[in-house]
């Protein structure tokens, strides 16, 4: 994001493409690019627009947890946020030990994972 509180299209584009969120070129007709249509610049405000209705923030939490979740347990693991930070290009050279740090700092049943309720306490932070 820019300091003016905007992202670019072409970085909005790349996380949801990092993320595997677009259809490939063989079912870009079934799946077509969420990006489409999108001006050159976004408020970040206009994407998450809609987030103080409880259902909307609700759906879009979920979706959240989703990218996340990439084996559908129901629960994130340390690997799976290893895998999404470093889609984003966020990982800065973390090993497991600390991204496991990052797992506990919000794993409040202390089972090694973060459940959708935890994710849904660490979102509201």
């Amino acid at each position: 994001m820019e300091a003016n509180g905007k992202m670019k299209k072409d970085r909005v584009h790349a996380v949801v493409k990092k993320l595997g969120l677009t259809g490939g070129e063989e079912n870009s007709l079934n799946c077509p690019d969420p990006c489409d249509g999108l001006k050159e610049e976004i408020d970040a405000e206009d994407i998450v627009g809609g987030l103080e209705d409880a259902s909307g923030r609700n759906e879009f939490l979920h979706e959240a947890f989703k990218i996340f979740d990439e084996d559908g347990n129901g629960f994130i693991e340390a690997v799976e946020l290893k895998r999404v930070l470093e889609c984003l290009g966020l990982d800065r050279g973390w090993n497991m030990g600390d991204i496991e740090k990052m797992v506990h700092v919000v794993d409040l049943n202390l089972d090694g994972k973060v459940d959708f309720s935890e994710f849904e306490l660490m979102m509201a932070l």
